[in-house]
């Protein structure tokens, strides 16, 4: 057990984090992520500079006691597992009770793969097949995490034919599973337009979705104007199918 972490001094950080938290953007962020949880209202970087310290000075102490009833507190732990120096199978243990566990909206989820670059490198490839599990899980937050890990770290040209496979084996009713294919999908284009352009022949994805994706990338500044108009005639395509 820590000497550094006790029940007692995880309730003296708690305390803490709550005077450091800012009222107006607390309410922000309850609009914004639309959470079960209480929010807080601490701003990424002093969390993400939070997390790189507790990492360093002990974070496996940490999370042994960090609480889940706040939003921060459940995204603390996301982002000390991504960043705890340990060894590859031990930091899945942690990202797997983050993913399937305290995941329960879409910004724990974000946050939490967009930290995880340093941690996978060199394990690109085992990693890509470990997030299956996440990709058929019965939960969708995990669903969605494995989605939105794909886009963060396997748009590149030796994963794009394989994520928009994987993506597009995908059937869910959940919003931000949906969504999440969505953004990926738009993401592709605007990074691979040649690559995603091939894919879209043989996509399957329900109307909403693709459509979507089609909105998506049309939003972007990233896509020309001959690629929107392109991909808004394959949506009336398809609304005449």
């Amino acid at each position: 057990m820590s000497e550094k972490w006790t029940k007692r001094a995880y309730a003296a950080y708690r305390q803490e984090l709550f005077s450091q938290g800012e009222e107006r953007y607390r309410q922000f962020q309850e609009k914004l992520i639309c959470s079960d949880l209480p929010v807080i209202g601490l701003r990424m970087p002093f969390l993400r500079k939070q997390a790189a310290q507790l990492a360093k000075e002990d974070g496996e102490g940490f999370l042994r006691f960090c609480g889940r009833k706040t939003h921060e507190e459940r995204l603390l732990y996301g982002l000390v597992a991504a960043a705890l120096p340990v060894p590859y199978e031990k930091f899945l243990e942690y990202a797997d009770i983050f993913v399937e566990e305290l995941v329960e909206n879409w910004a724990l989820c974000d946050a939490f793969c967009a930290s995880l670059k340093k941690r996978i490198k060199g394990r690109e490839d085992e990693f890509y097949t470990y997030i299956l599990k996440y990709l058929s899980s019965s939960n969708p937050w995990a669903v969605r995490v494995g989605l939105v890990v794909m886009l963060n770290h396997y748009l590149g040209e030796a994963y794009l034919e394989e994520t928009l496979r994987r993506t597009d084996r995908i059937q869910s009713e959940f919003y931000y599973v949906r969504m999440a294919q969505a953004w990926l999908l738009a993401t592709a284009w605007a990074k691979d337009r040649a690559g995603t352009a091939a894919y879209l022949p043989h996509a399957t994805l329900e109307d909403w979705t693709f459509h979507k994706f089609i909105q998506k990338t049309c939003e972007s500044y990233r896509v020309s104007a001959e690629d929107k108009a392109y991909l808004r005639g394959l949506k009336k395509e398809r609304e005449k199918q």
